[in-house]
């Protein structure tokens, strides 16, 4: 049986990447989800449109690449758009 995969678009690199059901369910509270290339995914607000799709995500669930290391990247927060107007 396939997973059930949610798409969330991650509001740190603006990507919308591949998140499981069953990490769905474990993030719901906080709004971080594990997604399946490894990223901890916080969760872009919903009135945002969805963002281009994660490279590492789309490769692992055509199967061109591995399972996600566990060590995952040092992720760096964009900007918010409202913020950068003074």
């Amino acid at each position: 049986m396939e997973p059930f995969l949610v798409h969330i678009r991650c509001d740190t690199d603006g990507y919308t990447h591949a998140v499981t059901e069953d990490e769905f369910a474990a993030g719901r509270r906080d709004g971080r989800f594990r997604a399946v290339c490894g990223h901890v995914v916080l969760a872009a607000p919903m009135i945002e449109a969805p963002g281009r799709f994660d490279p590492l995500c789309r490769d692992i669930l055509r199967g061109d690449a591995g399972p996600a290391a566990p060590s995952v990247p040092r992720q760096e927060r964009r900007r918010l758009r409202w913020r950068s107007r003074r």
